[in-house]
């Protein structure tokens, strides 16, 4: 049987750090913005992948036409599908190889986004092209290529990062602005997708707005993601790391007709108390009781979880069947209602046990109160079972 204290300010410390949930692209007012490196997955990549380059990314072998632009992409970051072996008009283009018409067969990547806002929506690439043959590719929605949304080419800007929602047409190679189109039907997660036309095409940024009017300029705003609020962190059983069951005092004991003395709910402190006002209910055990279930039976640890107060130091006892397994006082504390943890190890449990909680309220003489001093009440919150392995 072991004693165990926990301090609330060394909780505190420990996670204060908090954990962070892993970020994800969200839609706001009819806007949606994605770093291209951004993506969460990539499919069909056996013969050109898209590479992420940064300052930090090493160098490489594969066949590429011009060097790396990360100085001015968002965030010192991009993307580009390697290897580029068809920058220019005059090198051979080799279908399903360094060139596809065929949107969603080569390397394809996925963005998972919730839409609040669905509808129609004008797609822009900012990209960076140095030929005439690394300046197209497809965007896609929910594995679905639609046409209004194939074929988005680059022909201004060459050697800078530039801004196109143009798409490729028989009449028009480069195209018209604010052509490539997707719709999404319905609010929601939906997944926005690229895939290749041409090899050697670098992206660094997609943005789809419902404004037809919308102007790219420059990096223009930063990536739209969601927003997370706290979750609630528990404020009781701070040390129970694992449980099979928690048995809470308030709402799982018996306390009728269980002992000389009642216990009352103490609903503030999710606990089980003795109302130490009464004179009567001094110095006396106060008993409350479980039967254990079929789904029960087994060995495990049982933890009883105190709470310490300044008035006094609580005895406790635990029992099984009137036979006593555990018995334990409170330490003094400076604090109330701090949580003590008291364990039990190696506890036999079948269907039918009358599990047994007994407490008393206490003085330990040092807090005045009329006329006399002030008395524990005798508090425990719960008793957690733990299977042993």
């Amino acid at each position: 049987m072991k004693l165990r204290l926990f301090y609330l300010f060394i909780v505190n410390a420990i996670f204060a750090t908090g954990i962070n949930a892993a970020q994800s692209h969200r839609e706001h007012s009819g806007l949606l913005i994605v770093e291209a490196e951004n993506f969460a997955s990539q499919h069909l990549d056996s013969k050109r992948r898209w590479i992420v380059f940064s300052k930090n990314t090493p160098t490489h072998n594969y066949s590429d036409a011009d060097q790396t632009h990360y100085h001015d992409a968002s965030n010192g970051s991009y993307i580009e599908l390697l290897p580029d072996t068809r920058s220019n008009h005059h090198e051979e283009l080799i279908r399903n190889e360094n060139f596809t018409n065929q949107a969603g067969t080569m390397a394809v990547l996925s963005y998972p986004v919730y839409f609040e806002t669905p509808g129609k929506y004008y797609v822009w690439a900012r990209a960076y092209s140095t030929g005439s043959e690394d300046n197209g590719i497809h965007i896609g929605l929910n594995g679905s290529w639609p046409e209004s949304s194939q074929r988005l080419q680059l022909c201004q800007g060459k050697h800078a990062w530039t801004w196109s929602s143009a798409q490729r047409r028989d009449t028009n190679h480069c195209g018209t602005p604010n052509t490539i189109i997707i719709e999404v039907p319905h609010k929601g997660v939906h997944t926005l997708m690229v895939s290749m036309r041409e090899d050697g095409f670098e992206l660094d940024k997609l943005l789809l707005t419902q404004d037809k009017n919308y102007q790219p300029n420059g990096k223009d705003k930063a990536e739209t993601l969601a927003f997370y609020s706290s979750l609630p962190e528990k404020t009781e059983l701070l040390e129970i790391k694992e449980y099979t069951r928690i048995l809470y005092a308030k709402d799982d004991f018996t306390i009728e007709n269980t002992g000389e003395i009642p216990y009352y709910r103490h609903k503030a402190e999710n606990a089980l108390a003795i109302n130490a006002v009464n004179a009567a209910f001094r110095n006396k055990f106060a008993h409350a009781e479980y039967k254990v279930q079929a789904k029960e039976d087994g060995k495990y640890t049982l933890t009883l979880v105190t709470l310490a107060e300044t008035d006094g130091e609580s005895s406790y006892s635990v029992s099984i069947n009137n036979k006593v397994i555990g018995q334990f006082t409170n330490p003094e504390t400076e604090e109330d209602y701090q949580e003590i943890y008291f364990d039990m190890d190696g506890v036999e449990l079948q269907k039918g046990d009358t599990i047994r909680v007994s407490s008393k309220a206490v003085t330990n003489g040092k807090i005045p109160e009329n006329g006399g001093t002030a008395f524990a009440r005798g508090r425990w919150r719960a008793l957690v079972i733990n299977r042993d392995d």
